[in-house]
């Protein structure tokens, strides 16, 4: 099963949220315990992109790209433009991967997809979005 990496979060969150029982139940866990690694696998991946860059994320988990060199405000302010829109490009290159998952159980991933089928609350908005996304992936 593929998900796009910029889908894990929403999705992880949804799948922790939705209502399962018995076997789908433990499918969604196991499941979302390795979206959950490949969430911090992607921050991590993050961070190492923009310290390839030369910036650093600070306390707040912003990137931050401060020049070495004798630059004045004006020039400062212009270098750290243009790395957070290298940073940005290369962070949503990396963001369109896919991340792979595999059935840690036989039939992980059909108990989740019929349970999902099945589902019978009211889905709107997000969680809808995130609903066909999430089934999309299970029947390819």
């Amino acid at each position: 099963m593929e998900i796009k990496k910029s889908n894990l979060i929403s999705v992880f969150q949804f799948l922790n949220d939705v209502t399962l029982v018995g076997a789908a139940s433990r499918a969604r866990t196991k499941l979302n315990k390795e979206i959950g690694n490949a969430i911090n696998e992607l921050q991590s991946d993050e961070v190492a992109l923009a310290e390839e860059l030369g910036g650093r994320v600070n306390d707040e988990g912003r990137v931050v790209f401060v020049s070495e060199e004798d630059l004045n405000e004006t020039e400062a302010a212009e270098y750290s433009k243009k790395k957070h829109a290298e940073f940005t490009n290369a962070q949503s290159d990396l963001r369109q991967e896919e991340a792979i998952f595999n059935e840690a159980t036989k039939d992980q991933f059909n108990r989740l997809k019929n349970a999902l089928y099945d589902y019978d609350e009211k889905l709107s908005g997000q969680d809808a979005t995130v609903y066909d996304i999430l089934l999309d992936a299970l029947e390819a």
